[in-house]
């Protein structure tokens, strides 16, 4: 890697670190960033050479995902450099460029499969109990998995049924209050009833079975133990889509899930708004007055044989 990119990376870094970025952001910028400076250590040297560089880069994946990963974190990482005067403003080696459509991550999930998985976990055992109580928690609110499992005991009050996401956690680095039904404060209160004694406030309310943090990527090996009879399992971010397109067909508006989920633009909570409008297309098909009074008359041929 060139040491002159080396260093204004570790620079971009830092700043971003120090006006709020998430580890998780700084691992995300490093694990993109970091192999395309190495692969192109001349793309550093102009705008020119750093534009075909990119656009190269770019061009050998066939990925949506994978090209939209590469141009939100290298366009970034060159605009800070620009506004650091460590490069040159012009010309723009991402003029033109822009992010490719992908395909919805989400599935709809019928909400028979998350009663199913609700009778599933064992609640005499502590995981049981912790793994029912996060599931109620996490479909009453809709929090991101990464941030429901950092939560701990001082973020919850219990009596006014409500929890803070603290900026620290949250992923778009601002707190939010969130509140929870009667049933899932009965299941906290169960679980942290039995947390040991010797545990401090600061291990999670979802803690593993040690009182350590319990990670994303173990609530998913965990979930997938909970086969359903048709063979289904759940991710984690399942039931935080299945509590989206839950409460909207109860009847939530768009504003309000925005602020549940800690969107911080409308456009993502439109996604699922969208998904809720289909069901209102199909249910308005079913029950059409205009086609059960006034259907359509058979038109004629366009050419009399």
């Amino acid at each position: 890697m060139n040491d002159a990119a080396k260093q204004a990376f570790d620079l971009f870094l830092l700043t971003k670190a120090a006006t709020g970025a998430s580890p998780r952001t700084i691992k995300y910028y490093k694990s993109h960033v970091t192999p395309f400076l190495k692969r192109y250590p001349g793309a550093w040297d102009n705008p020119i050479t750093m534009r075909t560089a990119f656009l190269e880069w770019i061009n050998s994946t066939d990925s949506p995902a994978t090209f939209n990963h590469r141009l939100l974190t290298l366009r970034p990482f060159w605009q800070f450099c620009v506004e650091e005067q460590i490069q040159p403003p012009t010309p723009d080696p991402f003029k033109g460029v822009h992010q490719r459509v992908t395909p919805s991550k989400f599935r709809d999930i019928d909400a028979m499969k998350v009663k199913e998985l609700l009778s599933l976990p064992d609640r005499k055992t502590w995981i049981g109990l912790r793994d029912y109580a996060l599931i109620l928690f996490t479909l009453d609110t809709a929090t991101r998995p990464g941030e429901a499992l950092q939560l701990t005991p001082t973020d919850f009050d219990l009596h006014s049924f409500t929890a803070t996401i603290p900026a620290t956690i949250a992923k778009t680095r601002r707190p939010r209050t969130i509140p929870f039904s009667a049933s899932t404060a009965a299941a906290l209160n169960d679980l942290m009833r039995q947390r040991p004694p010797q545990w401090k406030d600061s291990s999670p309310v979802f803690a593993s079975v040690t009182g350590r943090r319990f990670g994303c990527d173990q609530w998913n090996k965990q979930l997938k133990r909970y086969c359903l009879r048709d063979g289904f399992t759940f991710k984690p971010y399942d039931l935080r889509h299945a509590a989206c397109t839950l409460h909207l067909r109860a009847g939530m508006n768009g504003e309000t899930l925005q602020r549940l989920m800690g969107h911080s633009t409308p456009a993502m909570t439109q996604r699922y708004i969208h998904l809720t409008n289909d069901d209102l297309k199909k249910a308005q098909a079913l029950t059409s007055p205009v086609e059960l009074l006034a259907p359509r008359a058979k038109r004629a041929p366009r050419h009399v044989q």
